[in-house]
C-alpha cells in the first residue's frame, strides 16, 4: 500500500553505486523534477510545433516531414515517460542527441535559412527544452558541459550562410541567451538535489540513533528485570543459606535456591502458552470494535469455529498487527493518483478464520497496491509492527500486493508448528 517508489538512489544519483543507500527525499525530488521536465515539453514543445508547422519554402515535402518526425517523437516521448515516471532518463538522453544532430542538420535541411537574418528558427525554442533533459538526467559536469555545447552550436548554426557567417552577433546573444537560461535550470536541479540529500541523511541518522536508544532501552529493561530478579531471589537464597541453621533451615535455602533457578529461567523463556487464553471469536469482536473506529470503512467477517483458542501473548500480537495492517490500508490504499469518489470506493475486509484448526486474520483491500519488495527498510509499520511482531510469537504474516491490484496481508498461528518447535 505504501506509494513511494523504492528507495534506492535514482541513475546518475551520486549515491547511486552505494548499495543500500535510503533515498527517500532524493527519489520524491527526481519524480518532481521528472514531472516538471514533462510539463516544460508541453509547454516549449507545443510552441515549437506551432512555428514549425508554418510553410517552409523550397523545401522538399518528404524532408518536412522526416525532419520534424526525427525531432518531435523523442520530444513527446520525454512527455509521455515523464507522465508514467518510467524510463524518463533514456527517452532525456536520446532527446538531448536528436537536439545536437538536428542542429548540425538544420543548415543542409533549410538551405541556411534564417542565417544571420531576423527572425529565429523553430528548433530555437527547443533549446531550453534540451538543455533542461540535460539537467534533470545528467551529471552536474556533463549537464555543464552540454549547457554551453548546445546554445554555441546552435549560434554557431544561427549565423551560417552559403557563403560564411553573417551577422554573427546575432547567433552570439542567442548563444549567451540559452546558456544563462540553462545554467539557472543545471543550478536548480542540482540545489534541490543537494537539499535533499541533506535531507536524507538527517533521516537515516535519526533513525540510526532511534535504533540505538531501542536497543539500549531493551538491555537497560532486561537488566533492570535480571537485576530484580537476582536481588529478589538469588540473593534471598544466599543469605537464607549462609543463616540456616538444621535440617528444616538448609531445606528451606534449597527450596528458596530452586525458585530463585526457575524464576531465572522463566525471565528468559517464552511465554507459557497455558497461562492464559483468548478465543478466536473474541479477538474478532475486539478486532471488529478496532475496524470502527478506522476513518475508512471495514468490512468484519467471521468463520471461527467455538473453541478455538490463542495464547493472550499470541491473540495480542496477532491483533496488534491486523490492526497496523488496517491503519496501512487507510493510509496507503486509497493512493495520492485518486480522487475523494475513487477512494470511498476502495472495498476493505477483515476475516478471521481457523480452516484447519488454525487462527487467521486476513487483512485485504482492492486499492493501489504496491511492490512488497520495494518497501524501504525503514519503513517500521509493515517490517516491525506486522512481519516481525508476527514471527515473535511463532506466527507468520504473507504480504501479498501487485500495483494496481490491491493487497491482501495473512496473519496466522499454527499450534502444531508450535508444538513440534517444542518438542524438538
Amino acid at each position: 500500500m505504501p506509494t513511494e517508489q523504492s528507495a534506492q538512489a535514482p541513475p546518475g544519483h551520486p549515491d547511486a553505486a552505494r548499495p543500500g543507500t535510503r533515498v527517500f527525499t532524493s527519489t520524491r525530488v527526481e519524480q518532481l523534477m521528472a514531472r516538471v521536465l514533462g510539463i516544460a515539453v508541453l509547454i516549449f514543445g507545443a510552441q515549437a510545433f506551432a512555428f514549425a508547422l508554418m510553410p517552409e519554402e523550397g523545401i522538399a515535402g518528404w524532408a518536412v516531414i522526416a525532419y520534424r518526425l526525427f525531432v518531435f517523437v523523442p520530444m513527446i516521448a520525454v512527455a509521455v515517460a515523464s507522465a508514467v515516471q518510467r524510463g524518463v532518463r533514456v527517452t532525456s538522453v536520446v532527446f538531448t542527441i536528436v537536439y545536437l544532430l538536428a542542429l548540425v542538420i538544420w543548415p543542409f535541411y533549410s538551405g541556411f535559412a534564417f542565417g544571420g537574418a531576423a527572425g529565429e528558427p523553430w528548433v530555437w525554442y527547443l533549446l531550453t527544452l534540451a538543455t533542461a533533459c540535460a539537467a534533470v538526467v545528467y551529471t552536474p559536469a556533463w549537464a555543464v558541459a552540454y549547457t554551453i555545447a548546445a546554445p554555441v552550436l546552435f549560434g554557431v548554426v544561427r549565423s551560417l550562410t552559403p557563403t560564411g557567417v553573417l551577422n554573427p552577433h546575432i547567433g552570439l546573444l542567442d548563444a549567451v541567451y540559452g546558456i544563462i537560461f540553462g545554467m539557472i535550470i543545471v543550478v536548480l536541479a542540482v540545489l534541490f538535489r543537494q537539499a535533499a540529500r541533506r535531507v536524507d541523511t538527517a533521516r537515516d541518522a535519526a533513525l540510526e540513533r532511534y535504533d540505538r536508544a531501542v536497543r539500549a532501552h531493551a538491555v537497560e529493561a532486561e537488566r533492570v528485570e535480571v537485576d530484580a530478579l537476582v536481588h529478589d531471589n538469588v540473593l534471598a537464597a544466599l543469605q537464607a543459606a549462609e543463616r540456616a541453621e538444621g535440617a528444616e533451615g538448609e531445606r528451606a535455602a534449597v527450596v528458596m535456591a530452586q525458585r530463585a533457578l526457575d524464576e531465572l529461567r522463566a525471565s528468559g523463556a517464552d511465554p507459557d502458552p497455558g497461562e492464559t487464553t483468548v478465543t478466536l471469536r473474541e479477538m474478532a469482536s475486539r478486532l471488529a470494535i478496532a475496524a470502527r473506529m478506522m476513518e475508512r470503512e471495514f468490512t468484519v467477517q467471521s468463520t471461527a469455529e467455538a473453541g478455538v483458542v490463542l495464547p493472550q501473548h499470541v491473540a495480542n500480537a496477532m491483533g496488534l498487527a491486523a490492526v497496523q495492517a488496517m491503519v496501512n490500508s487507510v493510509q496507503h490504499a486509497d493512493g495520492s493518483a485518486l480522487g475523494p469518489d475513487e477512494a470511498s470506493r476502495v472495498a476493505r475486509t477483515v476475516s478471521v478464520s481457523s480452516a484447519g484448526g488454525v487462527p487467521t486474520v486476513e487483512v485485504h483491500d482492492d486499492g493501489v497496491g504496491f511492490e512488497p519488495a520495494s518497501v524501504p527498510h525503514d519503513r517500521l509499520g509493515l517490517r516491525v509492527s506486522i512481519s516481525e511482531r508476527m514471527t515473535t510469537v511463532g506466527g507468520r504474516a504473507d504480504v501479498q500486493s501487485i500495483p494496481g491490484d490491491g493487497t491482501r496481508i495473512v496473519l496466522r498461528w499454527d499450534p502444531a508448528e508450535q508444538r513440534e518447535g517444542s518438542g524438538a
